[in-house]
């Protein structure tokens, strides 16, 4: 049946991924720029200038293993590392003939690929995009046709690339270097590209750091296809009109009421995205890096069990004349905080939010807006409060292993009905003055949820000003907390 072929797929891929089977890495470029002297400097850990240029595909350029008791291993490539350690098996092909991916034997996926050029030769720079256009068109003839029959065919783990610049000690040496850093972490970025590194082989300066790079970058790329696989799995068998990449009912035969006007990309072309309209599998959270750049998606669980950094929206309802704002108390069986005072809302940020728009298809990843809507209508049962949420500040949040990249959202008091609240089995809701929970005297109260002091700071001062605001708009009778008035409803 289907269902047990999905799941032997995503078992499939979970153990294939943890298991301590050699990746395959490609190492690429332009002829002369140093690939064959790099992969012995990283596999031996010495320089040799007595290097033939290499013809064709060399399958056994190397191998370079790693392991958590290596004192040279990076932080982030120790962190992901699985028990047994990680083997690359190093391959070259010569740059001055061919380089097609399908030089690569049949049934061989590559793993990862670094691509080489000099940065004395801005020629060599300027094949790198030739050669990495090559790489991915190939790849995606292989391994990405579309089919036309609904069938569940789970694409590989996307292609981790790493641009490696070579022979730096020689601009040290008073060679002119003429493809900057800059432009490196440019073409990088704009590619989608794991890294970009200057290293020298002859001086081994950042060697084993670009292939460790990779090595990141592989074991995330595996992670996020069995992420994705799993989701698609939990979802269940596509609709045959999804599989056609039309528009679907809601309810009924898939088929029964199709939208016409609707027509989204071939499913082939987006392997990973769950079908408009269908079931919601195992919800994915979109993870980022320091600099705000997502490169994947994982489970929540698996985000709080390594400290990934995710995106994640607090909503806090408040009345501005007065400072109060509605604490809720979550549930025992939250992820996040069970048992502790939090705002009034908070979610995080999915990717294929079903809340987008069924009539355009689902986002790759939700707006924060977006999952800030879906919180207060999920969490407090408002349901027409979007003209008046409002983002206040962004901030990074950090306690034990809950990372997050939070966009801070408030709506007023008179703007959504208080009589409207319904709360979950098992929470609690209650009215305090704002310095209840941002004050000084707030700092060590030991129910309340982590806030870092950019977060504590910022709203301090935005609801100060809004207060103000309100007073000097406002001069009618003391308004009261409408605590004693609320009526909430609590969901079965």
């Amino acid at each position: 049946p289907a269902s047990l072929k999905r799941g032997a797929d995503v078992l499939s891929l979970r153990c294939v991924a943890k298991m301590g089977r050699p990746r395959t890495v490609l190492v690429h470029g332009t002829g002369g720029t140093g690939k064959t002297a790099l992969i012995r400097r990283a596999v031996g850990g010495a320089w040799s200038d007595a290097t033939s240029p290499t013809i064709g595909l060399d399958e056994n350029a190397g191998r370079l293993s790693f392991s958590l008791a290596d004192e040279t291993l990076i932080d982030d490539l120790r962190a992901v590392m699985p028990p047994d350690g990680l083997t690359l098996a190093l391959w070259e092909i010569g740059g001055s003939r061919g380089g097609h991916l399908r030089q690569v034997p049949r049934g061989q996926t590559l793993d990862g690929l670094i691509i080489c050029y000099s940065v004395l030769d801005r020629a060599s720079f300027h094949n790198a995009a030739t050669i990495l256009m090559k790489l991915r068109a190939d790849r995606h003839f292989d391994h990405g046709k579309p089919s036309l029959v609904g069938a569940f065919a789970p694409a590989p783990p996307r292609l981790p690339v790493v641009l490696c610049g070579t022979k730096v000690d020689e601009v040290d040496a008073g060679y002119p270097r003429v493809v900057s850093e800059a432009e490196a972490q440019e073409f990088a970025h704009a590619n989608g590209l794991a890294h970009a590194l200057t290293t020298s082989a002859r001086s081994g300066e950042f060697v084993l750091e670009a292939f460790q790079a990779l090595g990141v970058a592989i074991l995330e790329a595996e992670e996020d296809a069995w992420a994705e696989l799993a989701a698609a799995h939990d979802a269940g068998a596509v609709a045959h009109a999804h599989a056609w990449s039309l528009g679907a009912s809601g309810g009924g035969d898939a088929l029964a009421a199709p939208r016409a006007a609707v027509m989204t990309s071939p499913r082939g072309i987006r392997p990973g995205e769950p079908p408009s309209g269908g079931p919601s599998g195992t919800p994915l959270v979109e993870i980022i890096d320091l600099q705000g750049v997502t490169f994947g998606a994982r489970p929540l669980t698996v985000c709080l069990e390594r400290g990934l950094l995710h995106r994640a929206v607090h909503v806090w309802l408040c009345d501005p004349r007065t400072g109060a704002l509605l604490l809720r108390k979550c549930g025992r069986q939250r992820p996040k905080w069970p048992g502790l005072w939090v705002p009034s809302c908070h979610s995080e940020v999915l990717c294929y939010g079903s809340t987008a728009d069924p009539t355009t298809g689902p986002h790759t990843a939700e707006l924060s807006l977006t999952s800030a809507l879906r919180a207060l209508q999920e969490q407090l049962g408002l349901e027409r409060a979007g003209p008046d949420v409002e983002q206040w500040f962004s901030c990074m949040s950090r306690s034990s292993a809950c990372h997050e990249l939070l966009d801070v959202f408030v709506v007023s008091l008179g703007a959504v009905g208080i009589s409207q609240l319904r709360l979950l089995q098992g929470e609690q809701v209650e009215w305090v003055h704002y310095l209840d929970v941002f004050g000084e005297a707030s700092r060590h109260v030991g129910t309340l949820f982590h806030i870092e002091q950019p977060y504590r700071h910022s709203f301090v001062q935005r609801m100060r000003s809004r207060i103000a605001h309100h007073a000097k708009a406002d001069s009618a009778a003391p308004y009261l907390i409408p605590a004693a008035n609320a009526r909430l409803a609590v969901a079965s």
